[in-house]
């Protein structure tokens, strides 16, 4: 039977060789984010047999990614489902690329009820859309950036570095204390990714105004040709603060990429509205696959 153990800092290799082999373009197979999360959802992973198994929690119950990697899908779906039988839990799979919902519908036919899930579908743009903003689509986003710079002159960027590093987790505790309904589990998240920021190839940037933080953020390469922004907070107050650090983060990390990861809205109305008013290239489809109820 599968064993499984927490996710370590250690354990990036064994991730990258598994989720690095194709680029679903979902955060949900990024090491980052596992890492970053794995409190928060409890996450524990298992190899055996050529493939890599991961378990989280979810509201309460366990769940399943995808088995990933190389052999017998089916065996390797049933020894995933054997698992789940010994703790009593349902079989269920979530964060399903396209490609293993074909797999696993051809591997147990009829076992699985899918559905499509946009809550958890990350939008993808292109890098140099974000770097330049060019085309009648995004002339509001450079009107924002031109209103800002018009009105303000003491600002500056800066990257993530050792010396800024508790400035920008100071700014994120602050932010949620102004947003209490965010889900706090974000403040051990950003904790863990500005910890461990070397060993992740993380990349940051703070933007201040008269020397105070009124933007942070945070990304890492989840594939060669792929960047993913992972954290992004700004004083929604100021108008143009969220344009600012999403452009000027763009101009300084994004040249070598050709794709940009923004991840999932989570079914929130104002982040969805955001995310789609950059026009993204496409949107990663995903699905969820409950155990189909008998009669």
């Amino acid at each position: 039977m599968l064993t499984f153990k927490p996710v370590e800092l250690s354990d990036k290799p064994i991730f990258d060789k598994f989720y690095k082999r194709t680029n679903y373009f979902l955060c949900a197979y990024c090491f980052t984010d596992i890492f970053i999360w794995k409190n928060a959802y409890k996450t524990a992973f298992a190899v055996e047999d050529g493939f890599i198994y991961l378990t989280f929690e979810d509201g309460g119950m366990t769940m399943f990614s995808a088995p990933m990697g190389e052999g017998d899908y089916r065996a390797a779906l049933l020894r995933l489902k054997e698992y789940a039988d010994s703790i009593s839990q349902p079989f269920c799979i979530d964060t399903i690329p396209p490609e293993y919902k074909i797999k696993t519908e051809q591997a147990m036919p009829g076992y699985f009820d899918f559905v499509r899930e946009r809550d958890y579908a990350d939008y993808i743009y292109s890098a140099e859309k974000l770097m330049y903003l060019k085309g009648k689509k995004l002339h509001g986003k450079r009107n924002h950036i031109n209103k800002f710079l018009q009105t303000y002159d003491n600002w500056s960027y800066e990257p993530l570095t050792d010396d800024n590093t508790k400035e920008f987790f100071d700014y994120q505790l602050d932010w949620c204390k102004d947003n209490p309904d965010d889900f706090l589990g974000e403040t051990c998240a950003v904790s863990a990714a500005l910890r461990n920021r070397t060993a992740l190839g993380i990349k940051g940037g703070l933007l201040r105004l008269d020397g105070r933080i009124i933007a942070v953020t945070l990304g890492s390469e989840t594939f060669p040709d792929t960047f993913t922004v992972h954290i992004e907070k700004a004083d929604h107050t100021i108008p143009g603060a969220y344009q600012m650090i999403n452009q000027q983060f763009a101009l300084n990390n994004f040249e070598k990429y050709t794709y940009i990861d923004r991840e999932e809205d989570l079914g929130i109305e104002g982040l969805r509205k955001a995310k789609l008013s950059y026009f993204p290239d496409f949107i990663a489809e995903v699905y969820s696959a409950r155990p189909r109820e008998r009669g």
